[in-house]
């Protein structure tokens, strides 16, 4: 059974240094975090203001506050079918050093609403061109020793357990893993069963998961996603839980998503309930 770390998202606790980013959720309990300092740090508003002296102060915060970096956020459009992508690919290789220095667990992204795709474009189009994406990063991620970590979303290119390992088996990368969100394969349409998702995901990619995301929600009468506290949450941990206590891995961080800090006690109290 895997260790679970309890973790929080960075941008979660507003904007800072890292040093008092990392001081604040360290004093509520949290050791790790997911950090995408565009979201986070005011002096970053593109991935070119990720400087070098910038990356030695989060190391300097990550020390002092005992925080790790489990999944360094990077999110870009690596499935969009216009001509963004190629930009896009060359902001997160940009940001493959910097996992590496940092000594993140992966970096990661997910992948692409549909939504936003161009009219007319297929999922099965969507996944060919994260894939054209992914063989374009992983090379230098495999040089640099740097996980890559892709998350599945229900209304995304890569929207399910079979989808994933689809994925993964294309691209063939020990370096290329996958961030599990418990919320975000659950949608109004299977969240009474929630057992077949917990078990795809288990027998297809549960050894590949790199970080769990741990948020609530519920749905309105229209089948639209309604933001929730952990308490009044549709998803399933118990079953999601029972899964991942049985996977290989050695450490898994779970990372609070959508956190209040004033309630740090009282979710950390629930998540841990599950480990």
């Amino acid at each position: 059974m895997p260790k679970f770390i309890v973790g929080a998202r960075l941008h979660d606790y507003g904007k800072g240094t890292p040093d008092e980013l990392f001081a604040r959720v360290s004093a509520d309990g949290f050791a790790a975090v997911q950090l995408a300092y565009k979201k986070c740090v005011p002096t970053v508003k593109s991935y070119a203001d990720i400087t070098e002296a910038l990356v030695n102060d989060t190391i300097a915060a990550e020390k002092a506050h005992n925080i790790q970096v489990a999944v360094l956020g990077t999110y870009v459009e690596l499935a969009i079918n216009d001509t963004r992508r190629l930009q896009n690919v060359a902001d997160f290789k940009s940001q493959l050093a910097v996992c590496k220095a940092l000594g993140a667990g992966c970096i990661g992204t997910e992948t692409t609403k549909m939504c936003d795709q161009p009219a007319g474009t297929t999922r099965e189009e969507a996944q060919e061109l994260l894939c054209r994406s992914l063989a374009e990063i992983l090379p230098v991620a495999e040089e640099l020793g740097v996980t890559v970590g892709v998350e599945p979303v229900t209304y995304h290119s890569m929207n399910s357990a079979a989808a994933t390992r689809h994925i993964l088996d294309t691209m063939r990368s020990p370096n290329l893993k996958v961030i599990f969100d418990l919320s975000n394969l659950v949608d109004a349409d299977n969240v009474n069963s929630q057992d077949r998702i917990w078990n795809d995901i288990g027998e297809l990619v549960g050894d590949k998961i790199v970080a769990v995301h741990f948020k609530g929600q519920a749905f309105n009468p229209d089948g639209s996603l309604l933001h929730t506290s952990l308490e009044d949450s549709l998803t399933d941990y118990t079953g999601a839980f029972a899964m991942l206590r049985q996977l290989p891995q050695e450490v898994l961080p779970v990372l609070r998503e959508e956190a209040v800090p004033a309630r740090a006690a009282s979710d950390i109290a629930f998540m841990r309930r599950f480990f």
